[in-house]
C-alpha cells in the first residue's frame, strides 16, 4: 500500500526501456542508408536546438497530465481506454468557448476555457463509471466505444458547423491571441502548461497517498471485496476515479489546443490518450514517477521526429519505434485481473 515502486518492478521497467532503445538502434541500423547519422540524430536531436528541446518539454507536460489521468483510474482498478476521445472533446470544448464567448479578462477566459475542457472529459469518462455502477457494464469496453463516438462527433463539429471556411485545413477559426497560453521558450511550443502539469502531479500524489479518499481509491483498486468489508463505499469509487481520469485527459486536450494549436483541428490528438497509458505504466501508476516517465517517452518521441526530418527515415518508422516501446512496456505491466493492474 505504500507509494514506492518495488525494486523488481523498477528493474523490469528499466529493462523494458533499455530493450526498446536497443531494438530502436537495430531498426535504425537496418532501415537507414546512413545508420550512424540516423542514430546520432535520434539520441542528440532533442537537445540540438531550442526548438526541439522546447517541443520535447512541451509534449512531456501534456503526457504528464494524460499519464496522471490514466494512472488514477488504474489505481482504482478501473480501465479508462477512452482517453483519445476525452482529450479531443476537452480541446474542442475549450476552443469553442474561447471563440464564441468574448472574455474581457485574459485570465478569466483561460481558466474558464480550460475548466470547460476538463468538465467535458470528466463527463464522458464519468458516463462509463456510472454504467459500471448501474449495470456492471465493463468500463474498458464502454469507455473505448464512447471515445469512438465522441471522436466522430467532434470531427463533424470541426469539419461542419464550426469549420473555418477560409482555411484549407479542417479546423475552426483561431482563438483570440489574448487566450494563448504564455510561451516560455522562443520558437518552440513550450508554455506554462508544463509547470501546471508539475503542480498537478504533486497535487495528485498528495491526493492519492495523503488523503482518506485517496486511500479508499487505492484499497478499492487492490481488493474491492476487502475494501467493501472494511466499510468503504466501493460503488462511489467506480465513478469518482473515472471522472478524475477524464477530467485530466480533458485538461491535457485544453492545454494542447490553447498552448500549441490555438484552434480545433480535425484529428489533432496525436495519440495522447494511448501514450498516456505508456507513461503511466513506465511510472508504475505512481504520480511520483510520472514526470520522469513522461520525459522518457517525450525524449524518444522527439528523437524519432528529428531523425525522420534529418535523415532518410519514414514517418511510418517513427510510429513503429513508438509501437515497439509501447508493446514492451505494456507487456511487462499489463495484467488484467479483477481489482487492478500489476
Amino acid at each position: 500500500m505504500d507509494h514506492k515502486i518495488n525494486e523488481s518492478s523498477l528493474k523490469a521497467t528499466l529493462l523494458a526501456i533499455g530493450s526498446a532503445l536497443i531494438i530502436t538502434i537495430i531498426l535504425l541500423t537496418f532501415s537507414s542508408n546512413k545508420p550512424v547519422q540516423s542514430i546520432a540524430f535520434f539520441f542528440t536531436g532533442p537537445f540540438s536546438n531550442v526548438y526541439n528541446f522546447g517541443n520535447m518539454l512541451n509534449k512531456a507536460g501534456l503526457l504528464i497530465i494524460a499519464g496522471l489521468g490514466i494512472s488514477i483510474a488504474f489505481r482504482a482498478g478501473m480501465f479508462n481506454l477512452g482517453g483519445e476521445g476525452q482529450v479531443y472533446a476537452g480541446a474542442t470544448a475549450a476552443v469553442l468557448i474561447s471563440i464564441y464567448i468574448n472574455f474581457t479578462n485574459r485570465y478569466i477566459g483561460i481558466i474558464t476555457a480550460v475548466s470547460i475542457g476538463v468538465l467535458s472529459g470528466a463527463l464522458i469518462a464519468g458516463v462509463s463509471g456510472w454504467l459500471r455502477k448501474k449495470w456492471k457494464t465493463d468500463e474498458l469496453i464502454s469507455s473505448f466505444l464512447l471515445s469512438g463516438i465522441i471522436i466522430h462527433f467532434t470531427d463533424y463539429l470541426i469539419s461542419g458547423p464550426f469549420k473555418d471556411n477560409s482555411s484549407f485545413l479542417n479546423s475552426t477559426i483561431k482563438i483570440p491571441n489574448t487566450l494563448f497560453l504564455k510561451q516560455l521558450m522562443a520558437t518552440s511550443n513550450f508554455n506554462i502548461s508544463f509547470y501546471i502539469a508539475v503542480i498537478i502531479t504533486f497535487a495528485a500524489f498528495i491526493f492519492l497517498f495523503k488523503t482518506p479518499m485517496g486511500y479508499e481509491i487505492r484499497l478499492s483498486g487492490l481488493n474491492r471485496n476487502f475494501a467493501k468489508y472494511g466499510g468503504i463505499p466501493i460503488k462511489r469509487h467506480l465513478i469518482i476515479p473515472m471522472i478524475i481520469s477524464g477530467g485530466l485527459y480533458g485538461a491535457a486536450g485544453s492545454f494542447a489546443a490553447m498552448g500549441n494549436f490555438h484552434m480545433g483541428i480535425k484529428g489533432f490528438t496525436q495519440g495522447f490518450g494511448w501514450n498516456g497509458i505508456a507513461v503511466a505504466l513506465i511510472a508504475g501508476n505512481n504520480p511520483a514517477f510520472i514526470i520522469p516517465g513522461a520525459l522518457i517517452f517525450a525524449y524518444i518521441d522527439a528523437g524519432t521526429q528529428v531523425a525522420m526530418i534529418h535523415s532518410d527515415l519514414s514517418f511510418e518508422f517513427g510510429n513503429l519505434i513508438k509501437a515497439v516501446i509501447f508493446f514492451l512496456i505494456t507487456a511487462k505491466k499489463f495484467n488484467f485481473k479483477k481489482g487492478g493492474i500489476s
